[in-house]
């Protein structure tokens, strides 16, 4: 059958004529129209020609003449073929509006467009949102915990040995303001000190030597006023807070002794806390000082504070893999308190990006989906690329341009009502007939490898050998090669049916079994054999049985009919009237059919060994 293959006994069948024959784009339905690319039948081609413009035409008014199909205005997803009332809610049925969609728009990036009412709008709550500009970036998420600024303590240690005198703290939790007298200490040294720094006011070496005395045993700057001013030593030497803040340590009391090097007290300002955030070693990379990030606190409900990345530490915990981030958070009124938990986003790498709201993304096998607004009630289901996620809007970077209105609300029912119009549009292009189907050449090689399998399976039953199954190996391929182009068109049927009939051969383990096989596979073949390319078939000498008792039709190549499923003959299947005007009356019959010099006399099964091959004509 294929010009292709030449055994002349066992038929070999081989891609490596099919591996030039791949299709790269399938075209539009309009480009299936035509005569079969077949160089001997252009007076067919005349002919048909005005079938297929008119096909085409066709195609692209496809709604003047679709069914006329109602749906509920309230329960758009029920669809009925009459005119009628809405099973679920009683209301009247509407036209459903089919007819605007664009056959076009199915190319893989957009869906149909379709027009819906103003009353179904408003039941399924369309709502509209813009794609925009918007400035964000990558969102970093983790959490933290609470520490006192460190920054904002305030320690005091004794320098010198005495008593306590005059305690103005009295426990933790004091708060106390810059400048407040703390205690007084009364220490012998620093009395001997004070008169080595009064007996020196008249040396200036002297007396700066004897203030650096004072100084190193802790009098601060205040208390050296007050003895200047007073121009004696103090008994009692006053100490002073250095900041605002609450005592958050305290180891004194009343006339408690302290020793040298002892610490009295520490005072912590809370209106600036640190958070300590973990991050996870990957997401490191991306943070820097100043580094922008929102806090939240669970414990503080509703409450969120912007803060900046303080300073990255600079070491990675070995067990948990993440490293620390420091924050510095204002806490004025000191409702965030160290120890407590927080939720922390960063922002990073924020740029302008085109964006919509991220509740208008729909998600699908074949992508994200968004639903554009074309106005006046229009709307178009369009495949996109998505990019970074952040603050509720999405990144957009392929399929909507900036400022075109998308469905933010309601627009699963928008897409499902597409894909189900879409539908008919697919079932308007598998009305092609078969034979406004325009193959290449290679295609038809292609086809015709089909076609040899059922006469090397024919061949097989009535010679009496058995079939091998990576012989139908190559013809089971022909589907993936053809379907990319065809996969919309009735040929698609044949392709899948045949290829899972060939399977069942390669399976059948008996010959009644590759007997039903056959009879499967031709019946699914017959139909692109009479009504696909006719022309083509009779030029390579292809005759169609049946055997009228068991309703089973089988292909041989010439010659008198040999019955794989029985003994006895057959009854020759006829082509349709050709078109060609010279061979208009005439219908092929077996008086037309010149049986090759194995078939002069019809053999008894088992014995007709000398048909085997004569299928492949040259």
């Amino acid at each position: 059958m294929c010009d292709r293959c030449d055994s002349k006994r066992h038929r070999t069948l081989t891609l490596a004529a099919l591996l030039p024959m791949l299709i790269a784009t399938p075209p539009d339905i309009s480009s299936f129209v035509g005569t079969p690319g077949n160089g001997k039948m252009d007076r067919w081609a005349a002919v048909s020609s005005s079938a297929a413009g008119a096909f085409a035409a066709e195609a692209k008014t496809a709604d003047a003449d679709a069914p006329i199909k109602y749906t509920c205005p309230m329960h758009p997803h029920y669809i009925a073929d009459e005119m009628g009332t809405c099973p679920i809610c009683g209301m009247d049925l509407v036209k459903l509006e089919t007819g605007d969609g664009d056959l076009s728009a199915a190319n893989g990036e957009a869906r149909t467009a379709i027009t819906v009412s103003s009353e179904t709008i408003q039941n399924i709550g369309v709502r509209l949102g813009k794609a925009e500009q918007s400035t964000f970036g990558r969102t970093i998420r983790s959490y933290g915990i609470v520490h006192e600024n460190e920054r904002r303590q305030f320690e005091l240690t004794s320098r010198v040995e005495g008593w306590i005198d005059e305690l103005n703290v009295t426990a933790v939790g004091d708060e106390v303001k810059k400048g407040q007298l703390l205690f007084r200490l009364y220490s012998p040294q620093l009395i001997i000190s004070q008169g080595d720094y009064m007996r020196s006011r008249n040396n200036r070496a002297t007396l700066k030597r004897a203030e650096g005395q004072l100084r190193a045993f802790g009098v601060q700057p205040q208390a050296l006023r007050t003895i200047r001013k007073k121009k004696q030593p103090l008994d009692l030497v006053p100490f002073y807070a250095q900041q605002d803040g609450t005592v958050s340590e305290l180891m004194l009391r009343q006339g408690t002794y302290v020793k040298r090097g002892m610490m009295l007290l520490r005072v912590q300002d809370y209106s600036n806390v640190w958070l300590r955030v973990g991050v996870a070693e990957k997401d490191l990379t991306f943070l820097s000082k100043n580094t922008p990030a929102m806090v939240s606190f669970p414990n503080l409900p509703g409450r969120q504070v912007a803060a900046r990345v303080d300073y990255i530490y600079p070491t990675i915990d070995p067990k948990t893999r993440t490293g620390q981030v420091r924050l510095v958070i204002d806490n004025k009124d000191g409702a965030i308190r160290p120890g407590s938990y927080a939720d922390v986003e960063f922002d990073v790498g924020a740029e302008k990006r085109l964006a919509v709201p991220s509740e208008s993304i729909l998600r699908s096998g074949q992508g994200r989906y968004i639903v554009a607004s074309l106005g006046q009630g229009r709307f178009e289901p369009r495949l996109v690329e998505i990019g970074l996620v952040s603050d509720g809007r999405t990144e957009i970077k392929r399929g909507i341009l900036d400022g075109e209105d998308v469905v933010v609300s309601g627009q699963f029912m928008l897409d499902s009502e597409s894909a189900l119009r879409e539908s008919f549009r697919k079932l308007q292009k598998l009305q092609v007939p078969l034979s406004l189907l325009k193959l290449t050449n290679n295609e038809f090689a292609m086809v015709d490898h089909l076609i040899d399998a059922a006469l090397y399976v024919h061949e097989a039953i009535v010679d009496g050998y058995d079939v091998e199954p990576k012989q139908l190996d190559p013809a089971i391929s022909i589907k993936d090669f053809l379907w990319p182009r065809y996969k919309e068109t009735q040929l698609a049927f044949v392709l899948s049916d045949a290829t899972n009939a060939l399977k069942k051969v390669q399976t059948a383990k008996t010959e009644s079994e590759l007997q039903t096989a056959l009879a499967v596979l031709v019946g699914h073949l017959r139909a692109w054999v009479l009504k696909g390319a006719p022309d083509h078939y009779k030029e390579k000498n292809l005759v169609v049985f049946e055997d009228k008792t068991r309703s089973r039709t089988w292909f041989q190549v010439g010659g008198k009919p040999i019955n794989p499923y029985a003994r006895g003959g057959g009854e020759l299947v006829p082509y349709p009237v050709s078109a060609d005007p010279a061979s208009e009356d005439k219908v092929v019959q077996n008086a037309t059919v010149e049986p090759t010099a194995s078939q002069h006399r019809e053999q008894p099964r088992g014995s007709h060994s000398g048909t085997r091959g004569s299928h492949n004509v040259e």
